[in-house]
């Protein structure tokens, strides 16, 4: 899976559970590691997503990955 397709399956795994699950970053590693994505490479994609403004962190006792508001244009 290359660095794009894996971006499109964290935001969809968070877009699919939102309103039912609050994902951890770990979560999320172990949910790819499963699948054989190396946790650097999840890492990665995941910091991407976030400083695009796809995802963002919230805190609750924890910090879990949300939908972001996407950036309009700078």
């Amino acid at each position: 899976m290359d660095k794009e397709e894996l971006k499109k399956a964290i935001y969809q795994l968070i877009e699919q559970s939102a309103g039912k699950k609050k994902y951890k970053q770990a979560d999320v590693i172990k949910h790819f590691r499963q699948q054989g994505i190396p946790d650097a490479e999840t890492k990665a994609a995941i910091r991407e997503l976030v400083d695009a403004g796809d995802l963002i962190y919230t805190y609750f006792g924890g910090s879990y990955l949300e939908l972001g508001e996407k950036r309009k244009g700078a």
